[in-house]
């Protein structure tokens, strides 16, 4: 009877029917201190909250809270803080009578007790959670000297940034391998970014905006989108806990030192974040903005780009009211301007360059999100939330024609005034999640997550008109792309915890359907995402976890189809072939990890392996040059495709001075049948059945000494294996008569080939000291040096005729920075 008087609960609670809310007059007070288990001393901004609901407080500097107006009840009240373990209280509450607490937390010094939410879209500690969570803090961003999201991305086992673009500067994240498509990117556990934001998202995520990254490597599909094949990484940004500020500057020279290269270009960076707290806790709002101005860097001086001019800014809030202790508003809004610039001739218009790719980005993208808690057991929470993204883009992908019709070079190369183009983009995500306990679902306790979610999307590429001088006429404006999509998705999962062992199962079921009016191509289709997860509790040190889930990629638009890079001479634009159909996976995760801690020395080892078939895999094959020219690369599905190895994470801090971590992936990504992955006649020249640009060995480590309290060095680097790409080269027409080349440092054209690349080691050091003003207030000054031994790629092409996508390796050669920071929590 209670099973289902839960059920028609959870059901009418979705809908909207029941929304009661039950009121308490009677109230106390929650007071006490946080203090360090070793020292003694109090613990500064430590977050006090009772568990299941949205009650809290934020500790003073002498490590003493209040929570005011706590209704009569049973909690269990909760004490954590950047760097300690969790303590959690029993404490039952009578009318009239203040109780008061102490907590004695312990250090934490490589994250192992930390409270996650992307293992089933719940908050759990991460040792309980059915799924391997990683995750990347705002300590290791800064230690690292991070100022975007895709510099800090690589600390985390599988996970590899590449930049795969001279003119443009197009970064992506992989995943075990698999290119950024497959990963859910989402911002505090919401599918925010669209396809066309993905293509520099990236970077448009300022370090001082989040709080920490948790990556879950496959098995979220069933809760996250089916298009999280690879793995889910989820942003949580800084919450406004307490009244703090922080402003920073850096300055930063790359391509120091560096051989055969032109100067040196500068990279400027500006950032702020603070937040204010009402004096009862009820409310507060988080502020954080960034300007960064960054130098076009040419490697070779041939000049053209290697890395690109950018000009951005980049602000936002995340803002919350309690209107009660069960109910909790929270709002976000960020902004984004951004211009960039690549290719030769920068201090002109585009179309007077040899190669311009000029993008300029508007973005506005904010949500709200209502939780609701159900009577004081608060063992049933809803919640209610919308997102939504807009953005403007003005674009330039054009080369100019330096040859005539009879292969002799012009005099005066003819612009390209047809490259202009104008991108809208809209995308609306909004959705309803329920979440409720039971005290024995059919054989043990078990936790129940609903959701109903649908995913909008509205795309509109058009290439503006021009006028054409040569034939004298007007070319109207043309339609490249005018797509929509929209996915209605519902979720259900249900965990059981039979202490030992815990399971989670759960599905997805998502409708898709999109539409092309440019081509009057439409698909449509309902999938289903199972998942399927179990935890081990081996010993008290020792868990293992296997899941399973299934996933799915739609035939439609990708961010990399937005990005028409001018490779070899020619406009490369991205076509889907008509018989393209939906793209499949099936994923197995095996992990075993071991946790010990001897007196003050804690370590961590963690051993996963991950197989995933790609049944009907993507890929790119080039086509014939097209009417205008341009290089069109069609999608296609291959027979299959199977991603496969293992990752290595290990972690140990003998105390807060000193820690150490590292990283290390061993993969292999194999079409079932090679395919040809290039343009030209010649297919044994470019036909393989590896997966490009996947290293077979990639990883990391980041190792921190802090001597004494004031100063504190970071070492830290990343490793890139070798790997497989396309080298673009002559191209041919119809008649096998050679229109284009790239060449090399020597002047000798290159023909097309597959590459085996080198391997590189990135290391980077970054030594901070800081000055108490105050009480609570530091200057902290950094100094460092980025990619110190300059391990970077150094046969670029030369030329217009260059192929820009013949990038690999680390994303900056040597760079020298200097900052500077201000703040109370720093």
């Amino acid at each position: 009877m209670r099973i289902l008087t839960h059920l028609f609960i959870s059901i009418a609670m979705l809908i909207g029917i029941a929304f009661s809310v039950a009121a308490e007059n009677i109230t106390t007070s929650v007071k006490g201190k946080v203090i360090d288990s070793n020292s003694n001393e109090p613990i500064p901004y430590a977050s006090v909250a009772l568990e299941g609901s949205s009650m809290g407080a934020v500790t003073n500097f002498e490590g003493e809270f209040i929570i005011e107006n706590v209704p009569v009840g049973h909690y269990h009240v909760i004490a954590t803080c950047v760097g300690y373990k969790l303590e959690a209280k029993e404490l039952d509450l009578k009318g009239g009578v203040n109780k008061a607490l102490e907590f004695k937390i312990a250090e934490d010094f490589i994250g192992l007790d930390q409270v996650v939410v992307t293992a089933d879209r719940n908050k759990i500690q991460r040792k309980d959670a059915p799924v391997v969570v990683n995750s990347i803090s705002t300590k290791l961003l800064e230690q690292t000297a991070a100022l975007t999201l895709a510099d800090g991305l690589v600390f985390s086992p599988g996970l590899r940034v590449e930049n795969d673009c001279g003119n443009c500067g197009f970064s992506q994240v992989r995943m075990n391998g698999m290119e950024g498509p497959y990963t859910q990117i989402l911002i505090n556990s919401r599918p925010i970014f669209s396809g066309l934001a993905g293509v520099y998202g990236l970077e448009h995520i300022p370090a001082s905006m989040i709080q920490r990254v948790e990556v879950v490597r496959g098995g979220g599909s069933a809760l996250f989108g089916g298009n999280a094949i690879a793995g889910t990484i989820n942003i949580i940004t800084k919450d406004p806990i307490s009244n703090s500020f922080k402003a920073g500057l850096k300055y930063g020279i790359i391509g120091v030192g560096v051989n055969d290269s032109g100067s040196a270009a500068s990279d400027i960076t500006a950032d702020f974040n603070a937040s204010v707290v009402s004096e009862d806790h009820q409310s507060g709002i988080f502020v954080f903005g960034m300007n960064r101005q960054r130098d076009d860097w040419d490697g070779n001086k041939d000049g053209y780009s290697e890395l690109v001019t950018m000009e951005n800014i980049s602000a936002g809030l995340r803002a919350y009211h309690r209107f009660s202790d069960l109910a909790k508003l929270t709002l976000e809004y960020h902004v984004v301007d951004e211009y960039r610039r690549g290719g030769d001739k920068l201090n002109l218009k585009a179309h007077e360059a040899t190669i311009a790719e000029e993008v300029s980005h508007r973005i506005n993208s904010g949500g709200f999100a209502w939780d609701q808690y159900f009577n004081q057991d608060r063992i049933s929470k809803l919640s209610i939330y919308a997102s939504g993204q807009s953005i403007d883009r003005d674009s330039y992908y054009g080369a100019a024609t330096t040859l005539d019709e009879n292969g002799v070079e012009l005099v005066t190369p003819v612009p390209d005034y047809g490259a202009y183009g104008q991108t809208d983009d809209l995308a609306v995500s909004a959705g309803a999640q329920f979440f409720t306990k039971f005290d024995r679902l059919f054989f043990a306790p078990a936790d129940i997550v609903l959701g109903l979610e649908n995913v909008y999307n509205s795309l509109k590429d058009d290439k503006l008109g021009y006028y054409d001088y040569t034939n004298n006429t007007f070319v109207e404006t043309t339609n490249i792309a005018d797509q929509t999509s929209n996915t209605v998705g519902a979720f259900a999962q249900s965990k059981w915890d039979l202490g030992a062992v815990k399971f989670l199962m759960g599905v997805r079921m998502d409708s898709y359907k999109i539409e092309n009016s440019a081509d009057g191509s439409s698909y449509s289709n309902t999938v289903f995402s199972p998942r399927a997860n179990a935890l081990f509790g081996i010993s008290k040190a020792a868990q293992l976890r296997m899941s399973y889930a299934r996933g799915f990629r739609a035939p439609q638009i990708f961010d990399e189809d937005l990005h028409i890079e001018a490779s070899t001479a020619r406009r490369v634009i991205h076509e889907l072939a008509a018989d393209l159909t939906e793209e499949k996976s099936n994923s197995y995760t095996v992990s075993w990890d071991y946790t010990k801690t001897l007196g003050k020395t804690q370590a961590y080892f963690l051993a996963e392996g991950f197989y995933t078939q790609l049944i009907d895999p993507f890929f790119n094959e080039f086509s014939d040059v097209d009417a205008e020219g341009n290089m069109v690369m069609i999608r296609k599905n291959a027979n299959g495709a199977v991603v496969k190895g293992m990752n290595f994470e290990f972690k140990i801090a003998p105390s807060y001075k000193f820690d150490y971590q590292m990283g290390f992936t061993i993969q292999s990504s194999k079409y079932d049948d090679p395919v040809d992955q290039g343009n030209d006649a010649d297919e044994e020249s470019t036909t393989t059945d590896e997966i490009l640009r996947t290293p077979h060995h990639y990883g990391y480590f980041a190792m921190n000494w802090k001597p004494i309290h004031e100063f504190t060095a970071t070492l830290s680097g990343s490793y890139t294996g070798t790997m497989t790409l396309v080298h673009l080269g002559a191209g041919f027409d119809e008649e096998g008569n050679k229109i284009f080349g790239a060449l090399d440092k020597y002047g000798n054209e290159i023909q097309e080939s597959l590459v085996k690349t080198d391997d590189f080691m990135d290391l980077g050091i970054n030594l901070s000291y800081h000055f108490d003003l105050g009480k609570d207030v530091k200057l902290q000054f950094d100094l460092g040096v980025k990619n110190i031994f300059n391990s970077f790629q150094d046969d670029f092409d030369y030329g217009s005729a260059r192929d820009a996508g013949y990038v690999y390796g680390p994303l900056n050669p040597r760079t020298i920075y200097l900052g500077v920071k201000l703040g109370n929590i720093l």
